[in-house]
């Protein structure tokens, strides 16, 4: 997706955790979260935020731990790591609801290779108390329409929003779509932030349906079904 001209500008800036590349993001950014690559449901995410002189905050599901000094600080993160290879990205300023982050899950869909993509579903995931990864079940948050999300939220109201979010989500499909042409279908996680970007958080190749399960209506859900028992 970074070869993609309009893709690239919606992509966090991402490296492989190095303690010096960790200090550069916190100098650049400030908050800086640490990510498992290959990793899911939210798990072994981890947020630094620095307090000044060389004291951070290390924010580990719902517990908060302190450290002062550099090296101590990478010692009490790796301790936390689980066994995989660690990304680091700038923590984005996601839209709130009621001072909780929350992201947006979009399911894009397609016959096969031959068809053209289709948004059937999309959704607001908003995370639990205390927690800075929205994954329901993780924080144990819950889901909301997503246009009620946004009009209960702190993101700028602009009418060009959900066009923009399903513009995005077919050229993300189309783009991936490319490189793996039996992909079927993508749960796309967006992320809008309090200027109201839209960021690309990640591209889920098996994505459960259950969330949709979870709103109000099953309309959703029931499209989305529906396509998946499409054959070509």
């Amino acid at each position: 997706m970074l070869n993609d001209p309009m893709l690239q500008n919606h992509l966090p800036p991402t490296s492989p955790f190095t303690p010096d590349a960790l200090w550069e993001y916190a100098e650049k950014y400030g908050k800086v979260l640490l990510k498992p690559s290959g990793g899911g449901g939210g798990a072994g995410i981890l947020q630094l935020v620095p307090l000044g002189g060389e004291r951070y905050r290390i924010h580990a599901g719902k517990r908060l731990l302190y450290a002062e000094g550099k090296e101590k600080t990478v010692n009490v993160l790796k301790s936390l790591f689980r066994p995989k290879l660690y990304l680091l990205q700038p923590c984005l300023s996601l839209g709130r609801i009621g001072g909780r982050p929350f992201d947006i899950r979009v399911m894009v869909q397609r016959m096969d290779s031959r068809h053209p993509w289709k948004v059937t579903g999309w959704l607001a995931k908003l995370a639990g108390p205390g927690f800075v990864v929205t994954n329901i079940a993780r924080s144990r948050g819950k889901v909301l329409p997503l246009r009620a999300a946004i009009r209960l939220s702190n993101i700028p109201a602009s009418p060009d929003l959900f066009l923009n979010i399903r513009r995005l989500s077919l050229a993300a499909a189309r783009c991936l779509g490319k490189t793996y042409p039996t992909l079927r279908e993508i749960g796309l996680d967006l992320g809008v932030d309090t200027e109201g970007k839209l960021w690309i958080i990640e591209a889920n190749f098996r994505p459960a349906l259950s969330l949709f399960l979870k709103l109000p209506s099953r309309s959703q859900y029931q499209k989305i079904k529906a396509m998946r028992l499409k054959k070509a």
